[in-house]
C-alpha cells in the first residue's frame, strides 16, 4: 500500500504531494529527491542514476521519470515493485490524457483536477 504520493520537478520542488497513511516522514520528498539526485554505485565511484526503488531508513521510494517530472511512490509496507511502478506509469498516462502532457507547467495548471484524480483511486482501491 502506497503511503504517500508525489510529483517532483527537475530541482526537487513538489508539484503535488498527496500523504494517505501519515507513516512516512513529512521531509520525504528531500529525503528522495537528494538521495535519488546523489546516489552512489555499488562501487562508490561517484554519482549515477537512481534505480527505480531504493530504501532509505526503512522506507521504500519507487519513481517513474516522464515528461522532465518524477513521479514517486513512497511506502513502509511491503508492497509489490511491479504493482507500484505500473502504478506510477499509468498515472503518468492517465495525467497525459487529461491535461494534454505531463509537464512541470501543465501539472501546475491541472493541479486541482489530479488531485481529484488521485483521491478517486484511493476511494476505489
Amino acid at each position: 500500500m502506497i503511503s504517500q504520493f508525489f510529483v517532483l520537478s527537475p530541482r526537487g520542488d513538489v508539484i503535488i504531494r498527496r500523504d494517505y497513511l501519515g507513516n512516512v516522514p513529512k521531509a520525504s520528498t528531500e529525503i528522495f529527491f537528494r538521495n535519488a539526485k546523489f546516489f552512489k554505485g555499488g562501487d562508490g565511484d561517484g554519482a549515477v542514476e537512481a534505480p527505480p526503488v531504493f530504501i532509505i531508513d526503512g522506507v521504500s521510494y519507487l519513481h517513474v521519470k516522464d515528461g522532465g517530472v518524477q513521479l514517486v511512490a513512497a511506502t513502509r509496507d511491503n508492497a509489490s515493485p511491479s504493482f507500484v511502478l505500473e502504478f506510477l506509469k499509468r498515472i503518468s498516462v492517465i495525467i497525459k490524457d487529461y491535461c494534454g502532457s505531463l509537464s512541470e507547467e501543465a501539472i501546475r495548471k491541472n493541479f486541482v483536477l489530479i488531485y481529484e484524480l488521485l483521491d478517486e483511486w484511493w476511494c476505489r482501491r
